[in-house]
């Protein structure tokens, strides 16, 4: 009895977790973005609040190699871009009014070895 009710779990939990959904014409939930071709891919995941707007962590891979995440604290994120061996590039905040991003605060320039190279700071 304990097993069916689980598998029956299982299953709802996974048919439940659809992707690229909207409700009203907003984007809502688990969202992932494919693009390109076989030799040049271009990847996107992360998630949409009930409001469209961008929440947690987003993801973009060309080709499976990560080169930038944000992390969103709704108006403000935190981006990290990568090089290409995986190190970190940049990082920095940014902000939003309605769907406009702009850098904000100071911004770090990494080499990559990660060793910090250079840094400017934006006009909030």
């Amino acid at each position: 009895m304990k097993l069916k009710f689980f598998s029956i779990l299982i299953l709802f939990l996974i048919f439940s977790c659809k992707i690229n959904q909207k409700k009203n014409g907003v984007e809502v939930g688990k969202w992932k973005y494919v693009s390109g071709t076989k030799t040049e891919r271009s990847l996107i995941t992360g998630k949409y609040d009930k409001h469209g707007r961008e929440k947690g962590v987003w993801k973009y891979y060309n080709n499976d190699t990560l080169f930038r995440s944000e992390r969103y604290f709704y108006p403000y994120s935190v981006d990290v871009l990568y090089h290409k061996n995986g190190k970190v590039s940049q990082i920095g905040k940014s902000y939003t009014t309605k769907k406009t991003w702009t850098k904000i605060g100071t911004w770090y320039k990494f080499n990559e070895q990660e060793k910090l190279i250079d840094s400017i700071t934006f006009e909030n």
